[in-house]
Protein backbone atom coordinates (compact mmCIF):
# COMPACT_ATOMS: atom_id res chain seq x y z
CA UNK A 1 0.00 0.00 0.00
CA UNK A 2 2.78 2.10 0.88
CA UNK A 3 4.37 1.46 -2.51
CA UNK A 4 0.92 2.26 -3.96
CA UNK A 5 0.07 5.55 -2.14
CA UNK A 6 3.74 6.78 -3.54
CA UNK A 7 3.10 6.08 -7.25
CA UNK A 8 -0.23 7.88 -6.92
CA UNK A 9 1.61 11.17 -5.43
CA UNK A 10 3.70 10.64 -8.34
CA UNK A 11 1.36 10.43 -11.04
CA UNK A 12 -0.61 12.92 -9.96
CA UNK A 13 2.27 15.39 -9.93
CA UNK A 14 2.89 14.45 -13.43
CA UNK A 15 -0.15 15.98 -14.86
CA UNK A 16 1.90 19.69 -14.23
CA UNK A 17 5.14 18.42 -14.36
CA UNK A 18 7.55 16.68 -17.12
CA UNK A 19 8.23 13.32 -16.89
CA UNK A 20 11.64 14.09 -16.00
CA UNK A 21 11.26 15.90 -12.85
CA UNK A 22 9.85 13.42 -10.60
CA UNK A 23 12.93 12.02 -8.53
CA UNK A 24 13.24 7.94 -7.69
CA UNK A 25 9.82 7.77 -10.08
CA UNK A 26 8.38 3.99 -9.67
CA UNK A 27 8.47 2.06 -12.69
CA UNK A 28 7.25 -1.31 -11.70
CA UNK A 29 4.33 -1.89 -8.44
CA UNK A 30 6.12 -5.59 -7.90
CA UNK A 31 9.79 -3.75 -7.57
CA UNK A 32 9.98 -0.55 -6.51
CA UNK A 33 13.37 -0.21 -6.48
CA UNK A 34 14.09 -0.40 -10.31
CA UNK A 35 14.91 2.80 -12.33
CA UNK A 36 15.46 3.15 -15.85
CA UNK A 37 18.33 3.12 -17.45
CA UNK A 38 19.25 4.91 -21.01
CA UNK A 39 21.11 2.65 -22.64
CA UNK A 40 20.68 4.24 -26.30
CA UNK A 41 20.28 0.76 -28.18
CA UNK A 42 18.83 0.28 -31.33
CA UNK A 43 16.75 -2.55 -30.07
CA UNK A 44 16.57 -1.43 -25.96
CA UNK A 45 16.90 2.42 -25.66
CA UNK A 46 16.08 1.48 -21.94
CA UNK A 47 16.69 -1.35 -19.99
CA UNK A 48 15.31 -1.87 -16.48
CA UNK A 49 17.17 -4.01 -13.95
CA UNK A 50 20.53 -3.98 -12.13
CA UNK A 51 23.57 -2.40 -13.49
CA UNK A 52 26.72 -4.29 -12.97
CA UNK A 53 29.96 -3.43 -13.66
CA UNK A 54 32.99 -5.90 -13.77
CA UNK A 55 36.34 -6.56 -14.24
CA UNK A 56 37.71 -9.58 -15.97
CA UNK A 57 41.26 -11.23 -15.78
CA UNK A 58 42.16 -14.57 -17.18
CA UNK A 59 38.60 -15.34 -17.80
CA UNK A 60 37.54 -14.54 -13.82
CA UNK A 61 34.61 -12.25 -13.11
CA UNK A 62 35.63 -9.51 -10.61
CA UNK A 63 32.09 -7.37 -9.39
CA UNK A 64 33.42 -3.92 -9.18
CA UNK A 65 29.72 -2.08 -8.82
CA UNK A 66 26.33 -2.55 -8.43
CA UNK A 67 23.15 -0.74 -8.34
CA UNK A 68 19.62 -0.48 -9.61
CA UNK A 69 20.48 3.06 -10.64
CA UNK A 70 22.42 3.75 -13.36
CA UNK A 71 25.38 5.31 -12.98
CA UNK A 72 28.58 6.69 -15.75
CA UNK A 73 30.70 3.40 -16.22
CA UNK A 74 33.55 4.92 -17.78
CA UNK A 75 34.13 6.39 -14.62
CA UNK A 76 35.02 3.32 -13.16
CA UNK A 77 38.13 2.40 -15.35
CA UNK A 78 40.60 3.79 -12.60
CA UNK A 79 39.02 2.31 -9.78
CA UNK A 80 39.08 -1.32 -11.90
CA UNK A 81 43.12 -0.79 -12.23
CA UNK A 82 43.59 0.16 -8.82
CA UNK A 83 41.66 -3.09 -7.90
CA UNK A 84 43.57 -4.82 -10.08
CA UNK A 85 46.94 -3.78 -8.88
CA UNK A 86 46.09 -5.19 -5.64
CA UNK A 87 44.93 -8.68 -6.28
CA UNK A 88 47.29 -9.11 -9.46
CA UNK A 89 50.40 -6.49 -8.25
CA UNK A 90 49.98 -4.60 -11.97
CA UNK A 91 48.45 -4.39 -15.59
CA UNK A 92 50.11 -3.49 -18.54
CA UNK A 93 47.30 -4.36 -20.95
CA UNK A 94 43.96 -3.20 -20.78
CA UNK A 95 40.72 -4.16 -23.09
CA UNK A 96 37.55 -1.94 -22.80
CA UNK A 97 34.87 -0.95 -24.90
CA UNK A 98 34.57 2.87 -26.85
CA UNK A 99 32.57 4.51 -24.19
CA UNK A 100 36.18 4.18 -21.68
CA UNK A 101 38.17 5.98 -24.66
CA UNK A 102 37.79 9.43 -22.88
CA UNK A 103 40.51 11.63 -22.51
CA UNK A 104 40.79 11.13 -18.71
CA UNK A 105 41.18 7.61 -18.99
CA UNK A 106 43.74 7.58 -21.93
CA UNK A 107 45.91 10.01 -20.01
CA UNK A 108 45.84 7.65 -16.81
CA UNK A 109 46.15 4.75 -19.05
CA UNK A 110 49.64 6.58 -20.54
CA UNK A 111 50.95 7.76 -17.06
CA UNK A 112 50.45 4.36 -16.09
CA UNK A 113 52.04 2.52 -18.95
CA UNK A 114 49.00 0.44 -19.82
CA UNK A 115 48.55 0.05 -23.52
CA UNK A 116 45.09 -0.21 -24.63
CA UNK A 117 42.85 -1.17 -27.55
CA UNK A 118 41.24 2.68 -27.73
CA UNK A 119 41.88 4.10 -31.16
CA UNK A 120 44.24 6.67 -31.85
CA UNK A 121 43.54 10.30 -31.43
CA UNK A 122 45.58 12.57 -33.84
CA UNK A 123 48.11 12.16 -36.09
CA UNK A 124 50.28 9.67 -34.48
CA UNK A 125 49.27 6.41 -35.68
CA UNK A 126 49.90 2.79 -33.96
CA UNK A 127 53.28 0.53 -35.55
CA UNK A 128 52.81 -2.48 -36.86
CA UNK A 129 53.69 -4.30 -33.41
CA UNK A 130 51.16 -2.22 -31.80
CA UNK A 131 48.06 -2.64 -34.24
CA UNK A 132 48.69 -6.68 -34.04
CA UNK A 133 48.59 -6.07 -29.97
CA UNK A 134 45.57 -3.56 -30.17
CA UNK A 135 44.05 -5.85 -32.97
CA UNK A 136 44.93 -8.81 -30.31
CA UNK A 137 42.90 -7.02 -27.37
CA UNK A 138 40.16 -5.94 -28.79
CA UNK A 139 39.59 -9.43 -30.52
CA UNK A 140 39.54 -11.01 -26.68
CA UNK A 141 37.29 -8.15 -25.19
CA UNK A 142 34.55 -8.90 -27.95
CA UNK A 143 34.52 -12.97 -27.79
CA UNK A 144 35.90 -13.82 -24.12
CA UNK A 145 34.82 -11.21 -22.28
CA UNK A 146 31.65 -11.11 -23.94
CA UNK A 147 31.26 -14.57 -23.90
CA UNK A 148 31.44 -14.79 -20.45
CA UNK A 149 28.57 -12.32 -19.58
CA UNK A 150 26.46 -14.46 -22.21
CA UNK A 151 27.51 -17.83 -19.92
CA UNK A 152 26.70 -16.04 -16.71
CA UNK A 153 23.54 -15.01 -18.18
CA UNK A 154 22.73 -17.93 -19.82
CA UNK A 155 23.65 -20.96 -17.50
CA UNK A 156 24.09 -19.08 -13.71
CA UNK A 157 20.80 -17.51 -14.06
CA UNK A 158 20.76 -13.71 -14.53
CA UNK A 159 19.50 -13.05 -17.96
CA UNK A 160 16.26 -13.21 -15.90
CA UNK A 161 16.13 -13.08 -11.94
CA UNK A 162 13.73 -15.46 -10.27
CA UNK A 163 14.26 -14.21 -6.70
CA UNK A 164 12.15 -11.63 -5.26
CA UNK A 165 13.18 -8.36 -3.80
CA UNK A 166 16.45 -6.08 -4.05
CA UNK A 167 18.40 -7.63 -1.38
CA UNK A 168 17.88 -11.08 -2.85
CA UNK A 169 18.69 -10.21 -6.03
CA UNK A 170 22.04 -8.19 -4.63
CA UNK A 171 22.93 -11.41 -3.22
CA UNK A 172 21.83 -13.17 -6.65
CA UNK A 173 24.84 -11.87 -8.57
CA UNK A 174 27.70 -12.42 -6.43
CA UNK A 175 26.61 -16.12 -6.09
CA UNK A 176 26.40 -16.97 -9.73
CA UNK A 177 29.73 -14.91 -10.47
CA UNK A 178 31.69 -16.94 -8.08
CA UNK A 179 29.69 -19.78 -8.95
CA UNK A 180 30.96 -19.42 -12.60
CA UNK A 181 34.41 -18.77 -11.35
CA UNK A 182 34.27 -21.62 -9.62
CA UNK A 183 33.88 -24.12 -12.24
CA UNK A 184 36.41 -21.97 -14.65
CA UNK A 185 38.87 -22.59 -11.95
CA UNK A 186 37.85 -26.37 -11.30
CA UNK A 187 38.34 -26.84 -15.63
CA UNK A 188 41.23 -25.06 -15.69
CA UNK A 189 42.91 -27.17 -13.00
CA UNK A 190 41.85 -30.47 -14.64
CA UNK A 191 43.25 -29.62 -17.99
CA UNK A 192 46.75 -28.63 -15.99
CA UNK A 193 46.85 -31.61 -14.08
CA UNK A 194 48.78 -34.37 -15.46
CA UNK A 195 47.03 -37.76 -16.16
CA UNK A 196 47.63 -40.35 -13.55
CA UNK A 197 50.02 -43.32 -14.08
CA UNK A 198 49.14 -46.97 -14.68
CA UNK A 199 51.12 -48.97 -12.20
CA UNK A 200 52.56 -52.06 -13.70
CA UNK A 201 51.17 -55.69 -12.06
Amino acid sequence: MRTIKKILVQQTFLLTHKPSEPKDRIVSLHKPYVRPIVRGKENKPVEFGMNVHMLQVDGLSFIDKMSFRNFNECKRLKTCVVKHKKVFKGTSQLGADRIYATNENRRYCTGNSIFTCFPKKGPKKYSKAEKILSSEISKQRATVMEGIFGTHKDHYGLRKIKVRGEKREMLMVPFATMAANAVKIAKKRNREEPAPREKAA
